[in-house]
Parts: structure tokens; sequence; C-alpha cells
């Protein structure tokens, strides 16, 4: 590895010319996978936060029945982190599972409404990219794809306030209802003269209410609060990843966007902001994916480091791998090399100043 790399030194201008031509052009335009980095930095509290939750709830008289169950998982959550420890939730454990998409459910919610007026009052680097991504799309297509298995409406609100017509394939006012064909082709149903922000949520999300035997989408807080035990996302932990597949709605989210990010005939970037690749079945789409992948990530795995070192078509901004304790460095892979250098560019609002100004 060299000396630390400035982005104000001209040996990063060709570096700077060929991301941008690479992962921000009109004619390799990126589609998005979000992760939880997105989130945290716009202020919804995290798994750390939310492991202090359970426990609260756990010790209250309405969760009371499943406290001893916490308890086996306790001291790995202390040591490990809460990921970890629901990683190794018994499969036969299906109450204490539901308890923890109730509780799940209901904590992101309200974290997610305290933290919009922090979003509306302040311009991110997410949103300054979405913006100008909005107004460099493709003439043709005009559609902006985002999967994110986040379960806020972060993106949702952002596309808000750009002023830009955002889908989940659901139609209607109040209380909406899925259509699939929505999701595959907006184009049929939105005027072809504007930017779409198509969003996939195949883990779930807070306004989604499963009412009987059909999911419904609204945006009344109230209701979703009277609701919050119904609202449907994926438990983190082990299960989710069989629950995604037989969920019909997790999985047509899924199915629609591995299409999407699996299609060889069209020209695309892949672009990755605060994903930790942790889900299974999204992850087995980058092992031999020939589009231009860039990551944006604080910290990241070490096997993902190594394919960026093994492969000119991945990009990397991260600050530590998951083996290491964070320092003061932040690196670069590009074109197979390591570089250290001296703006944090994982940092999405970093990367946005940088790269759009």
């Amino acid at each position: 590895m060299e000396d630390v790399l400035s982005v104000t030194n001209e040996k990063f201008e060709p570096i700077f010319s060929d991301i941008v031509n690479r992962y921000l052009s009109k004619t390799n335009f990126p589609k998005f996978i979000v992760g939880t980095g997105l989130s945290v930095g716009l202020g919804i509290s995290g798994m750390s936060k939310l492991a202090d939750e359970l426990e609260n709830r756990y010790n209250s008289e309405e969760y009371s029945t499943y406290l001893p169950t916490w308890k086996q998982y306790e001291g790995m959550v202390k040591d490990k982190g809460l990921e970890y420890a629901l990683l190794n939730i018994k499969p036969e454990e299906e109450g204490f599972v539901e308890s923890i998409r109730e509780i799940t459910a209901k904590f992101i919610l309200e974290s997610d409404y305290e933290a919009r007026d922090d979003i509306l009052s302040n311009r991110s680097g997410f949103e300054n990219l979405l913006g100008f991504l909005s107004r460099t799309v493709s003439v043709n297509e005009k559609v902006i794809d985002i999967m994110t298995p986040n379960y806020d409406l972060i993106i949702e609100l952002i596309a808000d306030k750009l002023k830009l017509e955002s889908t989940l394939g659901f139609y209607g006012s109040l209380y909406q209802n899925f259509n699939s064909d929505r999701l595959k082709n907006p184009r049929s149903y939105f005027s072809k003269d504007e930017p779409i922000v198509r969003v996939f949520k195949p883990h779930g999300s807070i306004n989604w209410i499963n009412h009987g035997h059909n999911v419904i989408q609204t945006s009344d807080h109230s209701y979703l609060k009277k609701e919050s035990k119904n609202i449907e996302i994926i438990t983190p932990g082990s299960m989710k990843y069989q629950r995604g597949l037989t969920h019909e709605l997790f999985r047509i989210h899924r199915e629609i966007f591995n299409e999407l990010i699996t299609d060889n005939k069209n020209k695309f970037s892949i672009f990755i902001y605060g994903y930790g690749f942790n889900d299974q079945h999204f992850d087995t789409v980058f092992e031999n994916t020939t589009k231009d992948v860039i990551v944006l990530t604080m910290s990241i795995k070490k096997e993902i480091v190594d394919k960026a070192l093994n492969n000119r078509n991945w990009t990397l901004f991260y600050k530590h791998t998951n083996q290491e304790e964070p320092g003061q460095d932040s690196y670069m892979v590009y074109n197979q090399k390591l570089y250290k250098i001296d703006r944090d560019l994982w940092d999405i609002n970093e990367f946005a100043k940088i790269f759009i100004g």
C-alpha cells in the first residue's frame, strides 16, 4: 500500500473520472442496494438500541412469558451483538420469534417517525445523490431502482422531499393494495416524462399491515401504531431467509429485483451503500457478476475486500474490516489495488460532496 492518497492530488483525477463514468453515468446507470448504514446515519435506531428495547420489553408484563428464553440469549447479545444472537435462535421457538417481530416493528415505527423532522430539515448525501440521479436518468426508462432490507420509510420520505414519484407496487389512497405488475412494469402506470423511484423491500416495511389474507400499505401513523403487531416485516435472524422465500409479497419483491440485477442484456452498475452482505439470497448474485460494483460502507467483510482485490469491476470505500477495530484511516480498493485515502468516502455525505458537489 502506498502513502495516503489525497482526493485533491492529480493522481486521483483519473480515478475520479472513471468512478463517475462507471457508477454514476447515464450510460451505466446504477441500481442501488441500501442497507442499515443509511438508516443509522439518518437517526433510525440500530441493533444496539433494539437490543436495549428487547431487554426492556421482555422484562415487562406484556412479554414476560418469553423472558426465560430471552435470558438464554442475553449473554450472547452482550458478547457478540444482537445480530449474531438472533442467528442462533432455534426454529422451534416460533412464539419467541414472533414476539421479536412485534417489538422490532413497533420500535422501528416510532424511531422512523421521530427521525423525520431532521431528515426533512437537513440535506443528506443520499438526498443529493438521489437528486443528481433523478436529473441524469435515461430519458427512455427514467426508473431509479433501490433494494433495501431496511424496514423504515427513509427512502420514500427523501423521494417525497425531492418531489419524486415512488412505487413499491401498491395502488390506492389511504389503504393501498399490491399489484405485482405495477412493481414489475411501473412505466405502464406512471407518466413517462417523470422519473420514478422503484423501491424493493424483500424484508418488509413498517407501513405494511397484514389485513386478513391481504397486505395493505398505509401512511396512517395512528393506524400503524394501533395495528403494530400486524406490521409485515421479516424478523431479524436465522429464519428471515425461509420467510423471505415463502411470503408471497416478500418473494415477489425479491424475485423482481433479482431479475433486474442479473440481467446481462442491459448496461448498468450496482451501487451498494451501508450494506453488510448478510443476506445469503442476494449475496449469491454478486459472486460472479460482471457488472461494475461500487461499495460504500464503514465496516466490511474481509472476503469482500479480497473479492475487490481480485476483480477489476469492484470498487470499495470503507473504514475497517469486520475483524479489525476502527482506526483513523479510510481505505479504497480500486483497480485491484488497496489505497489509504484522506477522506471518508465510505460516508455517503463525503462521497456526495466529492463526486457530485
